[in-house]
């Protein structure tokens, strides 16, 4: 073995170059190589070239076979393609001679040449596992009831959140002595534009204060002031299919009819609409009520174009309330009138 004068490590004999730091070495004893054999005559053995010893001694020659016998014919192995092992496939090769050498070394052996490092192959990108989208909660919607006394002062919250949340006289005091209420009135949804109303009554249902003017249909009722108005479609009469024409009185041009709705639900006074509009009030009017102060001395006035019927406040103290379609969504700031109820519906 030499070592290197320069860092100390052991190199081989045939090495030049030092495998640690690169410098050039000592040569080294040289390996004692055989006298080239003359013509060897027929019968004789012939010794073979000894390989050079690594340990650096004298060469020791290999035992003589006995004496008269001939050596055996040399039995050619069979070629195999030699296959790299593991080891050698994690090697330097060096760019200058073609020599290999261990993973590690920073110079080449036999020449000296800086070795460039070898590449190293990353290990593979770790998958990461599918993640299922998972659907995000929804946030909660939340409103209030604010009850409103008869002075207009707040008289409690009902807090609404999500729903639907039913309502009524099993809703506790002081909605248990309210007997225009049914047990369970109604229900209510919070929606993002407000809240869904869900009748739930078979008598006297939910109301809404209107604004400006909405849309009425065939068997809508409202309120003004104590009273409760219905309203009908009157079209224009039709023959039996066999022909025959039902009796009347002359039709002057009626298209519509409010019924008074008395205690009990039943219909005691009727009147007709004809014209382009119909007032209520208390003291002018097509329909007035001269006793109920909570009416307005003109209340409100139905009317009728190509764009159907409709029903409009006109600036009343009190207010016209129509009574809310089951699963209508009433918008946030509405005043809702439940039994003797008085709600401001707010949005939390």
């Amino acid at each position: 073995m030499i070592i290197c004068p320069n860092c100390g490590k052991e190199n081989q004999d045939h090495y030049k170059f030092c495998l640690g730091c690169g410098a050039r070495l000592p040569g080294g004893a040289p390996a004692s190589v055989p006298p080239r054999a003359s013509h060897t005559p027929a019968g004789t053995q012939i010794t073979p070239p000894v390989a050079p010893q690594t340990s650096g001694g004298t060469v020791i020659d290999p035992p003589k076979p006995p004496a008269g016998k001939a050596p055996a014919p040399a039995t050619s192995a069979p070629s195999f393609a030699a296959a790299t092992p593991p080891a050698e496939a994690a090697q330097n090769g060096c760019n200058a001679c073609g020599m290999v050498n261990p993973q590690g070394f920073l110079f080449c052996g036999r020449c000296g040449n800086r070795l460039s490092a070898a590449p190293v192959t990353p290990p593979p990108a770790a998958v990461p596992p599918p993640i299922t989208a998972r659907p995000s909660a929804r946030p909660k919607l939340r409103a209030a009831l604010h009850l409103l006394r008869e002075d207009g002062s707040d008289g409690g919250t009902i807090d609404l959140e999500d729903g639907p949340i039913p309502f009524g006289r099993d809703s506790g005091p002081p909605f248990d002595q309210d007997f225009y209420l049914n047990p369970k009135h109604c229900a209510f949804t919070v929606e993002a534009e407000g809240v869904r109303v869900d009748d739930l009554s078979p008598v006297n249902g939910v109301y809404r204060k209107i604004e400006g003017r909405i849309e009425l249909q065939h068997g809508d009722t409202f309120r003004v002031g104590q009273e409760l108005l219905y309203y009908e479609d009157l079209p224009e009469a039709e023959a039996l299919a066999d022909g025959t024409e039902r009796m009347g009185s002359p039709n002057p041009g009626y298209w519509g009819r409010i019924s008074v709705i008395v205690d009990g639900g039943r219909a005691c006074e009727a009147v007709p609409i004809v014209g382009n509009e119909f007032i209520v009030g208390r003291e002018r009017g097509d329909l007035t009520f001269p006793t109920d102060g909570y009416v307005s001395s003109t209340h409100c006035r139905i009317g009728g174009d190509d764009e159907g019927v409709f029903l409009e406040d006109r600036g009343s103290s009190n207010g016209t309330y129509l009574r809310v379609r089951s699963g209508q969504c009433v918008p946030f700031g509405s005043l809702l009138l439940i039994g003797q109820q008085l709600f401001h519906v707010r949005q939390s």
